[in-house]
């Protein structure tokens, strides 16, 4: 009995160690492919995130086609087990990877879109990745393939960038519509980098933008100006947009120096670029501004009143102080209308500086005063770190670009407002700081 006993359970053993067998490798499958799996999609989305905010920074500075090839080499490059096929980016077939581009704010596009002139967003997918299992053969399954996908918007029209920036990080009212005024800004959204409770204001008149953020927080005074749409709270600061540009001594050539004196001009007069003490234009005086960068450095700048005007073509205006070409820690030059004072220039459209109608030093914290019942309406970006702007009595300000300044405060008349508008075919080439947005 116990002999025919033993005799039927042998072989029970090797049948119970390989059932265990299975039953571990199924979990040796699950602890060790699935983890391989997950690295690699890791991976994948890693390189794809790079991929899209590379080709993105090449989009506003050299086009399309070199955005798509900057693409292609960033995933060649960092992604072992790449199967995608040549012209995989543009060859309109989702199932091996695509690269697509578009303008903001509007969605992706779908397949086969392309990449356009004058787009300022892009989307990867990229092409399947391959994981080679370790266990999972066993089990029948031994590969996977992996995509990504990632987009990035460029310049202030993508999310959380700015057309309207006010930069200074601390104190009430850094963006202030404390008249009937509006404040308005198109192709893009407004950031309040203050972290201060009432940060944006606003008193008599309406902000309005695309989108609204403040680090900090938002107050509407009784005066019936509102939002439109309601502010974010908090987030990160904006990045300055333009903090990598150079400054006019670093240019080659730099400008040269012109004026070591203060002038003023009461008749008509033509100007050649390089560096100046301040000018002063009154008595209706028109003074013309042959193409060049304009150096100004003593804190009365270029000040215009008295009904005069400065106009010219490729013009950039760059504040500086006493101490240049050392950088400003404090009050500097000014750039100043009043008494119906215009400024008509228009900005370079090509160079270091295109696009780029006022230029402050980084440090540069004199006040930007804009008090004329004429508007002032720049077809370039308007720029100062640290410099306040403040725009009073009915004149309107306008800037065809983006407006980065340390703060902005309005004190206007219903007739006057202050208005940015961004175009992203606009060439500021200082302006490629992409963000991931998908």
């Amino acid at each position: 009995m116990l002999r025919d006993r033993g005799g039927s359970e042998r072989g029970s053993v090797a049948i119970t160690v390989a059932l265990c067998m299975t039953v571990l490798l199924g979990f040796a499958a699950l602890v060790v492919d699935v983890g391989l799996n997950w690295a690699t999609r890791t991976s994948a989305q890693t390189a794809a995130d790079a991929a899209a905010l590379g080709g993105a920074s090449r989009l506003l500075v050299d086009g399309p086609a070199a955005a798509v090839v900057e693409v292609q080499t960033l995933l060649e490059d960092n992604v072992d087990g790449l199967t995608g096929v040549a012209g995989w980016a543009t060859d309109g077939v989702e199932a091996n990877g695509e690269v697509v581009c578009w303008t903001l704010p509007v969605n992706p596009p779908g397949p086969g879109a392309g990449c356009p002139d004058g787009s300022n967003a892009l989307q990867v997918i990229t092409p399947p990745i391959q994981v080679q299992y370790a266990f999972a053969p066993v089990l029948g399954k031994a590969t996977n393939s992996i995509k990504a996908l990632a987009a990035a918007g460029v310049g202030p029209a993508a999310p959380n960038n700015c057309v309207l920036c006010l930069l200074d990080t601390d104190g009430a009212s850094r963006l202030a519509a404390l008249g009937p005024g509006a404040i308005t800004a198109a192709g893009g959204g407004i950031v309040v980098n203050s972290d201060d409770p009432a940060a944006l204001v606003s008193v008599g008149g309406d902000i309005i933008a695309d989108q609204i953020r403040v680090v900090g927080g938002f107050s509407d005074g009784i005066g019936g100006g509102g939002f439109l749409p309601t502010p974010e709270e908090g987030g990160p600061p904006a990045v300055d947009p333009l903090a990598d540009l150079l400054t006019p001594d670093e240019l080659i050539p730099s400008p040269p120096l012109r004026f070591n004196s203060a002038q003023t001009y009461s008749a008509d007069t033509t100007l050649q670029p390089g560096i100046y003490t301040s000018v002063t234009v009154n008595g209706g005086a028109t003074i013309t501004l042959e193409p060049g960068v304009y150096v100004f450095r003593a804190i009365t700048g270029l000040t215009i009143r008295d009904n005069a005007t400065v106009a010219g073509d490729g013009v950039t205006i760059y504040l500086a102080c006493a101490s240049y070409p050392a950088s400003c820690s404090g009050s500097g030059a000014r750039f100043r209308t009043e008494d119906n004072g215009r400024f008509l220039a228009t900005p370079p459209t090509s160079g270091e500086y295109a696009g780029l109608s006022i230029f402050a030093d980084s440090g540069n914290t004199r006040f930007m005063r804009l008090r004329s019942n004429r508007d002032l309406n720049l077809a370039g970006a308007l720029y100062g770190a640290s410099m306040p702007v403040r725009i009073e009595d009915s004149g309107a300000l306008r800037v065809d670009s983006l407006l980065a300044v340390g703060s902005l405060a309005t004190s206007l008349s219903s007739s006057g407002s202050a208005a940015v508008s961004y175009d992203p075919s606009t060439d500021i080439l200082g302006l490629a700081r992409p963000v991931l947005i998908r």
